[in-house]
Order: structure tokens, then sequence, then C-alpha cells
């Protein structure tokens, strides 16, 4: 995005993570220690920069980026984004492009706040979608609390009738997934990419999918370009 619009945009992209983290992570099983998203998107060419969690996760944030070269350029939203996505857009220029990345462990974005968050604001979302963990293996008990938590991250009831269909758990998730689709459409996303992140459980379980949604045709050349590329920094080819 950086690259693709820094020009025409210069001075004028922000970027928000509203669930930013602590800024390191460590891989379970290797004890690696690797970058998170907020030091990645630090090192791309964005004016401002909104960091957005709870507050025993943003306070080490804070202590890891108070020396930054970039630290006046940075606002911190403490709380669940749900609660506090008004301050968020507050934080964000209003005349600025902005890229919105969106990366629960779980269904934890409502679609009330997201609807909230892009209103009236020229922003692309890059998502996860917690596939696996977020609907298939929760599903059942979703289903015994009258599914609160699916409404409430897709907005509306519609995934009773993806029940009513029956068929596997996987099969119900993948029905979920296209309604949510269908929603950012309706927000004005009139591209919306989608791949599937090949991490899977001990069960063989598909975990994560990607999701690029731009109101710009360019979003998807973006997308197209950006995903040819592997995590080793080789370039997939395609017929």
């Amino acid at each position: 995005m950086t690259r693709g619009v820094g020009k025409k945009w210069a001075g004028n992209l922000s970027y928000v993570d509203l669930f930013a983290g602590p800024g390191r992570s460590v891989v379970r099983g290797t004890g690696e220690e690797v970058e998170g998203s907020p030091l990645l998107a630090l090192d791309r060419e964005f004016s401002r920069y909104v960091f957005v969690d709870i507050p025993e996760v943003l306070s080490i944030l804070k202590k890891r980026l108070k020396d930054h070269p970039k630290a006046s350029q940075i606002s911190f939203v403490e709380g669940d984004c749900n609660a506090v996505i008004g301050k968020v857009r507050e934080a964000l220029p209003t005349n600025h492009l902005t890229l919105a990345f969106i990366d629960p462990t779980g269904l934890q974005i409502h679609s009330r706040s997201l609807r909230h968050l892009v209103q009236n604001r020229k922003m692309d979302l890059l998502m996860t979608i917690q596939l696996g963990m977020g609907v298939t293996m929760n599903l059942p008990q979703y289903l015994k609390t009258e599914g609160t938590r699916l409404t409430a991250y897709l907005g509306n009831a519609g995934w009773r009738e993806d029940v009513k269909l029956g068929g596997t758990a996987s099969q119900f998730a993948r029905r979920y997934l296209a309604r949510y689709l269908q929603e950012l459409r309706s927000m004005g996303y009139s591209t919306v990419r989608e791949r599937d992140i090949n991490i899977r459980n001990d069960q063989n379980l598909l975990l994560y999918v990607m999701i690029l949604a731009s109101r710009h045709p360019l979003g998807g050349t973006f997308w197209r370009k950006a995903t040819q590329i592997e995590s080793t920094g080789q370039r997939l080819l395609y017929n």
C-alpha cells in the first residue's frame, strides 16, 4: 500500500491496528522471537499510527516504542476496540487514506464497531478471520448460548439459516464466511479478496483466512502482488 499509493497520498497515509499486541511475539515450539504487526508497520511510510489493545497489553507496547524515531506519530488507545471505536476514529485524521489491520484471536470485533470505524472514511481493511478456532471448533458452544457472538460478529442472525442446512461444522464455517464477505460488500467494499492461510492445528483443521477489503479496484491489484510473495520472500508463479 505504501509503495503503491505513497506518492499520491504522501504525508496522508495512516495505519490502525485494533489488536496491536505487545510488539513482539514468541513462536510456539521454536522459541523464536519475531516482530509483531506494530513494529512491521512502523518500518513502512505511514505518517500516522494508532495502536489499540487492552491496557495490560498496550502498556508493554508503549514501553517498547517510547524511544522509537516515530514516537510522535503514534497514538495509543486503551481498551476493548468495541468500547473505544469512537476514540479510534478521533485519533485518525479524516483526510487520510487508512489501512486498518484487524487480527483478533477469535470473533472479538463486532460488525457495528467495524461499520462505525469505516463510516465516511477512506479506509482499506486487512483482516484475519479465525475460521477454525473462532467458528468451526466453537460452533457447538455458540449454539448453546443462542449464538450471540456469531450474531455480533456478523451483524445479523442470518447464519441461523446456514445451521438449518446441516452438514459439518467446517461446511457451516464456509457459509458463515460467505455471509461475512457479503456484509463487507454492503459497507461499500466492492473489492473483497480472501485467501486461506495454511496454518493448521493438530487435527489438521485450517485455522485462518486472510481478507483484503478495499473500496477501490486498485486494492485487488495490491492483493494479487502481495499474495504472490511467500514468507521466504520468494515470488510464486501463477498461470
